[in-house]
């Protein structure tokens, strides 16, 4: 009883100190589960392609034609489709003299831009994204006097992904016979017991995707926050793109080949160029599996920047458990495991903090005064 108690406590309180960033990051996200559909509504001519029967140009002559068309940027990472999809490939420029990433969108049947560079929140949906994971709190010039301070708003999306943890395993304890009464719903009674009964009933039908959405979160925020910290927490500063790493001599299409023998039945979607000294280029892709869970990035292949040279191969089917639970982690967060169906559930559950946010509150504010008049 005394546990269930403090339980109580640390549920309301809790609940009302982070309910406005939570629902921030909640409803955001309910919206990035539709992003390729908003893309292509809102920027046709720019995310999407006019179907096509054509061949996609060799990722050579891509690689030659975005040089060409950007002669102050250097490629960093380029997300590539196969033949028929229509969505335009999206490349990852920084601009030369600095350390700051841009977007573009690539027609892979012309090479020609659809989209000129711009800075990762440009568009609403990239803006969401931002939002969605630092609440747009992160690189504030007058927070910059330290590494924590630069980076707030990964370390609030921490807390708040713990704080989801909790609240989750917390509301399922105090409620531990949620199944005897979970379609119970007390219209005829006072405003107390109906609001109690809907706060209920929703965080139980939301509980499922919200503790897997904590869990997926807090290791995504963890795990960005912990390479900037491994990497830059010392004070060194982001790589400054003055010169190309890599030789123009290296053949992408022989890589993305090689990637293809490597693992059977390899199918490639990402390339990683070299973006700081003594990377290597990499080719993410998907290697055959029927798990809908592991996501098209599992799987990679690495060559020497400047020769070409095969380095390593990490084939995700060759992993044990706990690698490809980490990968699975990717779809888990973003709702793109099961189609149309999946996204509208998840969806949904985005929105449900809002009225477990009114009804919880509701039912503190209630319990808060009941407690004054006693005394």
């Amino acid at each position: 009883m005394s546990m269930r108690k403090s339980l109580h406590k640390g549920h309301g309180w809790l609940g009302i100190i982070f309910m406005i960033p939570f629902l921030l990051i909640c409803l955001t996200g309910s919206i990035l589960v539709f992003k390729k559909e908003i893309d292509s509504l809102l920027l046709p001519e720019v995310a999407t392609l006019a179907p096509s029967d054509a061949p996609r140009l060799p990722y050579d002559t891509l690689k030659d034609r975005v040089n060409e068309q950007l002669p102050d940027y250097e490629i960093g990472s380029w997300e590539i489709f196969p033949a028929g999809h229509d969505e335009a490939d999206r490349v990852f420029v920084i601009k030369e003299g600095t350390d700051i990433w841009h977007k573009v969108h690539l027609n892979p049947y012309t090479g020609e831009l659809q989209s000129q560079p711009t800075e990762p929140s440009h568009y609403l949906t990239d803006w969401l994204v931002e939002l969605h994971y630092t609440l747009l709190l992160n690189d504030i010039e007058w927070l910059e006097f330290s590494f924590a301070t630069e980076h707030l708003g990964l370390l609030i999306g921490l807390t708040l992904g713990l704080f989801l943890l909790f609240m989750g395993v917390s509301g399922l304890i105090m409620y531990r016979r949620f199944w005897a009464r979970f379609f119970t719903l007390r219209w005829n009674q006072r405003m107390l017991v109906v609001f109690s009964d809907l706060h209920k009933m929703a965080g139980t039908f939301a509980s499922p995707v919200l503790l897997v959405l904590g869990i997926t979160g807090v290791y995504y925020n963890g795990l960005i926050f912990y390479e900037e910290w491994t990497e830059h927490g010392g004070g060194q500063e982001h790589h400054i793109m003055t010169e190309r790493l890599y030789s123009d001599e290296v053949n992408i299409d022989t890589l993305v080949a090689d990637s293809r023998e490597r693992i059977d039945g390899f199918k490639p979607t990402y390339l990683l160029f070299p973006f700081e000294p003594e990377l290597p280029f990499t080719v993410f892709g998907r290697a055959p599996t029927a798990n809908p869970l592991l996501s098209n990035y599992g799987s990679v292949s690495n060559y020497d920047a400047f020769t070409g040279d095969y380095l390593s191969t990490y084939n995700l089917n060759e992993q044990g458990v706990g690698m490809k639970t980490l990968d699975a982690f990717r779809r888990l967060h973003f709702g793109t495991w099961g189609g149309l169906a999946v996204k509208i559930w998840y969806s949904f559950v985005g929105v449900l903090p809002l009225l477990l946010a009114i009804t919880g509150t509701y039912i503190w504010w209630q319990r808060r005064n009941k407690r004054a008049r006693r005394r």
